[in-house]
């Protein structure tokens, strides 16, 4: 509430126990004290907050300024999830896109910190407070970084997104087959196992198998595929 705000709301208050005191109160002032009522409300209910708001929350991006440019190739990947290279790549492909073009005279925060904000919230198990805190911003900033990257790489999904070829196909297949991970007799021997077991359920060393071997052709879709944002 602003310093005119509280001194309007005292001034009701004064006004209003000043007539209940008079000795000549009528019907007349009843009705003025009601239309003072209605006035204080509108007037109160134009301010957002009843009580002053504190802004001078400490944060600082020394972290993301000076430690973390310093990293080199493996730490960042720690903290980002991706390379060095394919951070600046990915930031090149967003910079000018239309979520990160301001309309009013305030700038947006760099596209870079934005982005990092991005990858560390979704590529760790930090909670947003712990996000916030590392890169000196705001909790409501964080998500709304979130917000706006996730949508730009949605609207940019079909220009590095495509149903492959057969080529394609061929190529994802052959690159399976010289890591050893399609073999057709892996596959016919667990189908077979499969049929033994009762009620068709695979022991624990079979699922746990099955995991890994999915695992892994899941990071070398995401290597070949994706490239050049290499993700993992």
């Amino acid at each position: 509430m602003s310093y005119k705000q509280k001194e309007l709301q005292q001034l009701i208050e004064s006004k209003l126990v000043e007539n209940i005191l008079d000795e000549d109160f009528t019907d007349s002032d009843e009705e003025e004290i009601s239309e003072i009522f209605i006035l204080s409300l509108l007037a109160l209910n134009e301010a957002r907050y009843l009580e002053p708001r504190i802004y001078n929350v400490a944060k600082s991006q020394y972290w993301y300024n000076n430690i973390l440019p310093s990293y080199n190739d493996i730490r960042f990947k720690k903290i980002m999830r991706m390379l060095p290279e394919n951070f600046k790549a990915l930031v090149n492909n967003l910079i000018d896109h239309p979520m990160f073009q301001s309309n009013n005279t305030k700038q947006q925060a760099p596209v870079e910190l934005q982005l990092a904000v991005f990858l560390r919230r979704l590529g760790s198990k930090e909670d947003v407070f712990s996000v916030c805190s590392r890169y000196g911003i705001a909790e409501g900033t964080v998500l709304l970084f979130c917000k706006r990257i996730m949508k730009a790489i949605i609207s940019l999904k079909k220009k590095y997104i495509k149903w492959p070829t057969e080529h394609a196909r061929e190529f994802v297949h052959d690159g399976f087959k010289s890591i050893g991970e399609l073999r057709d007799d892996v596959w016919e021997n667990q189908c077979e196992s499969n049929e033994e077991e009762d009620n068709n359920e695979l022991d624990n060393s079979n699922e746990e198998n099955l995991k890994i071997l999915g695992e892994a052709k899941r990071n070398w879709i995401m290597r070949k595929l994706f490239h050049p944002y290499n993700l993992y």
